[in-house]
């Protein structure tokens, strides 16, 4: 008999409801006791198209993110930290179900996530938790990112669509307040709540308020132009960077004026006594190319100047720090399992196997049993018009690419691939593809991100690949 949409739809939602109606009954296999660690309270920041490497906790030299450096400093911070896509309704799909874009399908920001698969808002309101989203632009989070938010706030009035000629965004500052409102009128103090908001100013236009401009202009003066040079070419940046081009800049005021926008929100919360037994965790979507070759944006490549993400988890009570992880590789999928486990939510029942692997372990200051050995990232085939695709450097064909802490592979299906040995060139500048040196290593890279490819594309599990599904990649010449 075969399976109807509507039962394909109940089956994709049926994880909600197992979660539910086991999470008073299972408890996860490392996770504590209730009683040692309370959780009413999910906080959901998302630092839209922000680099790690641009953040002072992470190691920039001009102070951009005094609050999340607090935040840094009393919780959990992933160094290592990977988006799946650099466009951020795929990556966002990707942290909200787990999975991979070539899994849920959303492969860039006009595609919609399908009924069946299963968001971190729909599991936390299905365990009782109230749920509410506050994002700074419209276009690239909405088709069915919304499920499971009883709650949905996006640019409206003066930041709406057909005021702004294209699509809608509206600066931190607005987005905090609307979200300030919420919580002082619709939240009690203890009430399970699970809040998401999403700040776009590092995206362009890039239009910081003069006041943020000025700071940063003040702490290059500090640091010292020619310094500062040195610091962004040790970037992968183009020399001279910050005389040639005041976009850097911008860039790095906007992430200041976000950060600061976000700590109002965070004091507004303690002084509503919304603070305790709260969890903050806070990300990158995807990162910014800045010039990096060749590319001011992200979408187009999948290097890490727009992989390489913040990925911070902190708790009011002190319990995830201070640490910080710079040994491990993560990824966005794990976020949602991580909140699982935190939970005491049992597992989820998806409707394609979830690649995320639990943080939890890392959270109580040990080291996970089965850590995560990779990091995989990929980018859609381009479908735009071939003036745009010329503008925005966009090659043709998908690419994906398979990482860990010392090498990186990048698979195009048009054009040559490359391999970048990570610990001497952590910004992907020398090409090994053709060093025998390598060869070894790059074959086996190779080999493991072929396997990969086809696996989740097929929706099997690594190791019962069809042929079917390997055939497909043997045809663009991947396999021999």
């Amino acid at each position: 008999m075969s399976e109807t949409d509507t039962q394909r739809r109940w089956r994709g939602r049926a994880g909600v409801w197992v979660v539910r109606l086991t999470a008073l009954a299972m408890v996860s296999a490392c996770a504590p006791a209730q009683e040692e660690f309370n959780v009413r309270r999910v906080v959901l920041i998302t630092l839209d198209t922000t680099r790690a490497d641009h953040l002072s906790a992470l190691g920039y030299d001009l102070e951009t993110s005094p609050w999340f450096d607090q935040l840094a400093a009393e919780g959990t911070l992933f160094e290592r930290a990977y988006a799946q896509s650099a466009t951020t309704k795929p990556s966002h799909a990707s942290l909200f179900t787990s999975l991979y874009p070539i899994q849920h399908g959303v492969q860039r920001n006009g595609l919609v996530l399908e009924d069946e698969f299963v968001t971190m808002a729909e599991v936390l309101a299905g365990a009782g938790y109230r749920t509410a989203a506050f994002t700074s632009a419209d276009a690239p989070l909405g088709g069915n990112l919304r499920q499971g938010f009883q709650h949905w706030d996006e640019p409206q009035g003066e930041y709406s669509r057909a005021l702004m000629g294209g699509a809608a965004y509206r600066p931190a500052r607005p987005t905090i307040d609307a979200a300030i409102e919420w919580l002082g009128a619709e939240v009690e103090p203890d009430a399970s709540m699970f809040l998401w908001v999403h700040v776009y100013d590092a995206h362009k236009p890039l239009m910081p308020p003069p006041e943020y401009r000025q700071q940063i202009d003040e702490k290059l003066a500090v640091a010292g132009i020619e310094a500062h040079d040195t610091r962004l070419a040790s970037q992968g940046l183009p020399a001279g960077r910050a005389q040639l081009d005041q976009r850097v800049l911008d860039y790095d005021a906007e992430i200041l004026y976000a950060d600061t926008e976000l700590r109002r929100l965070f004091d507004f919360m303690a002084s509503q006594d919304l603070q305790d037994d709260t969890v903050w965790i806070i990300f990158g979507d995807h990162g910014q190319g800045l010039g990096s070759h060749g590319n001011f944006g992200h979408s187009v490549h999948i290097y890490n100047a727009q992989l390489h993400v913040p990925l911070l988890f902190w708790s009011s009570d002190g319990a995830f720090g201070p640490r910080r992880v710079g040994d491990a590789i993560v990824e966005l999928t794990d976020v949602l399992p991580t909140v699982m486990d935190m939970l005491q939510l049992g597992e989820l029942e998806q409707a394609m196997p979830v690649q995320g692997r639990s943080l939890w372990p890392y959270l109580q200051g040990s080291t996970p049993s089965g850590r995560r050995l990779f990091a995989f990232s990929e980018r859609s085939r381009y479908t735009g018009k071939p003036k745009r695709q010329e503008k925005f450097n966009y090659e043709p064909g998908s690419r994906y690419s398979y990482q860990d802490l010392g090498y990186k592979y990048l698979l195009f299906t048009e054009g040559p691939d490359e391999f970048y040995d990570l610990s001497a060139d952590p910004y992907e500048l020398v090409d090994l593809i053709d060093s025998e040196e390598y060869a070894e290593i790059r074959d086996l890279f190779r080999d493991r991100l072929v396997q990969l490819v086809a696996s989740t594309e097929s929706g099997a599990t690594p190791g019962s690949v069809s042929e079917e599904a390997l055939e497909q990649l043997r045809a663009l010449g991947y396999i021999q």
